[in-house]
């Protein structure tokens, strides 16, 4: 459902990237930690 070009997923990541949110304070919502996780692991180039 997400991807690397979703919104959602880009906040997170950028909220995770930033240090106001911890990976593991993601939601479980479809696949949105594993894209996250995507994103976060490819660096702030990502977000």
């Amino acid at each position: 459902m997400f991807n690397e070009n979703s919104i959602v997923a880009k906040v997170w990541a950028d909220a995770v990237l930033k240090g106001d949110k911890e990976l593991s304070e993601v939601p479980n919502l479809y696949n949105l930690i594993a894209i996250v996780t995507i994103i976060v692991e490819g660096g702030e180039n990502n977000v």
